[in-house]
């Protein structure tokens, strides 16, 4: 769940940043098809930015906020996943697994409602008049207020309004009912965020400006248009999938029917989209970032080792990497690795994720398991009791690989295990929570 966690909340900030822009920007302008262009677009974006892997800007020694955030957003995905101690009569409590039930509990609430305003409009329409407009079906309904809902217009009973038609009839002509359906699909899915909702909000007024403007042919139609959005004052609600004739922003619609066109060389402001982009993108780039010569900071990606590969809480002894006596060769020796003193039957898990390049049974190593994470790290597992993965197998961060054991040349029950970077075995202390 870190994993997509992380993701989503790349996607909110994204949206954050779009909608900021247009709020502190674009949304006073009259070009109601560019802001509308410009909101649908930033929707698309905000989920393939931080997917994308592309260094914009030349990289720079310092690390970035994005980087900061991110070490801690991984390594606490451990504490969340901790099971219970019963020997020592403590139990953790799975945090993970609790938001993973609050965050599905609200999209299956969300999801379950916006179905249930789509049942209620295909109801009225299944119970009600219809009609045609050229191809455009017309259905006669007994509220107030007219709204357009896909490819069909809801009329009160009466109405014959020519405004309130040809407004009606632009939501159906410029499609805005597909960016409803984005809009909505996103809300369940982001619901968390309350930026979405003042998304969706924005996208939905540029609608009506849209439809505002192509009804009002002239400016004689102004009186009489402002006449009928004031009859219509009546509302009644069918969900943020509809078009609505009369909705709560109507004195903005009013100050955007009645305001001079915006100059043309306001259009320039919308080059300024693409820098933002750029920025984006180079914000959440793993690759951009580069560390100055003999740095000690550690990076955390889902790429590199960055937890223990057992329970901390069960481990007994931890005789570490370097120098030390061989218990068997009785020996001094250097020790590649770490070697986790714990209960045969453990969990071991994958430090990151990686593909299985190796899983056998080796006289001296015992059973073992190498792990390639990237062309940079791998990690090694030996003495386990019994292996969970196959060669070839692709494995998550956190996820099960086997069980410790005393296989091979072992003198007790423990983990060996091992960092290797550059194919050169190095420290895994410096991979390990703090």
């Amino acid at each position: 769940m870190a994993v997509y966690g992380w993701y989503l909340l790349k996607v909110s900030i994204c949206i954050m940043v779009f909608y900021a822009f247009y709020f502190l920007i674009l949304r006073k302008s009259t070009f109601f098809l560019l802001n509308r262009l410009y909101l649908i677009l930033g929707l698309f974006l905000s989920f393939i930015i931080p997917v994308l892997n592309v260094s914009i800007f030349k990289s720079q020694s310092n690390i970035g906020w994005i980087d900061k955030v991110q070490p801690f957003m991984m390594e606490a995905e451990y504490d969340f996943f901790q099971p219970q101690n019963l020997l020592a009569h403590v139990t953790t409590i799975n945090y993970s697994l609790i938001l993973s039930i609050i965050y599905f509990t609200g999209i299956s609430l969300l999801f379950f409602k916006l179905l249930f305003s789509i049942r209620k409009i295909i109801q009225i329409s299944n119970h009600s008049e219809t009609y045609q407009i050229g191809k455009t079906k017309v259905i006669s309904i007994e509220s107030n207020s007219p709204f357009s809902f896909f490819n069909r217009i809801f009329l009160p009973k009466g109405e014959n309004n020519p405004l309130i038609i040809e407004h009606e009839m632009a939501h159906v002509r410029q499609f805005h009912w597909f960016d409803l359906l984005i809009v909505e699909i996103i809300s369940v899915l982001l619901w968390f965020n309350p930026f979405v909702l003042l998304y969706k909000k924005s996208l939905k007024l540029q609608h009506e400006y849209l439809a505002d403007a192509n009804a009002i042919k002239d400016r004689d139609q102004i009186e009489n248009y402002l006449y009928c959005m004031l009859k219509h004052i009546q509302m009644a609600s069918f969900g943020g999938i509809t078009s609505q004739f009369y909705c709560k922003t109507i004195k903005k619609r009013i100050v955007m029917i009645t305001k001079n066109k915006t100059s043309n060389k306001y259009l320039g402001v919308y080059i300024f989209v693409l820098p933002l982009v750029c920025c984006m993108l180079s914000a959440f780039s793993a690759a951009k970032v580069t560390l100055p010569p003999n740095s000690e900071i550690v990076m955390f990606t889902l790429n590199q080792p960055s937890i223990y590969p057992v329970d901390s809480k069960k481990i007994k002894r931890v005789p570490g990497y370097g120098e030390r006596i061989n218990p068997k060769t009785k020996k001094k020796g250097f020790h590649y690795g770490i070697d986790f003193a714990i209960s045969e039957g453990e969990e071991v898990i994958s430090t990151a994720e990686g593909v299985v390049v190796d899983a056998k049974f080796d006289s001296t190593k015992g059973n073992y398991v190498i792990i390639k994470h990237d062309e940079i790290f791998s990690t090694f597992y030996s003495h386990l009791r019994s292996i969970s993965v196959e060669v070839g197998d692709k494995l998550e961060r956190g996820q099960v690989i086997g069980y410790s054991g005393n296989t091979g040349l072992s003198t007790g029950p423990h983990l060996h295990y091992e960092v290797l970077k550059s194919e050169k075995r190095v420290d895994p202390t410096d991979y390990l929570p703090k």
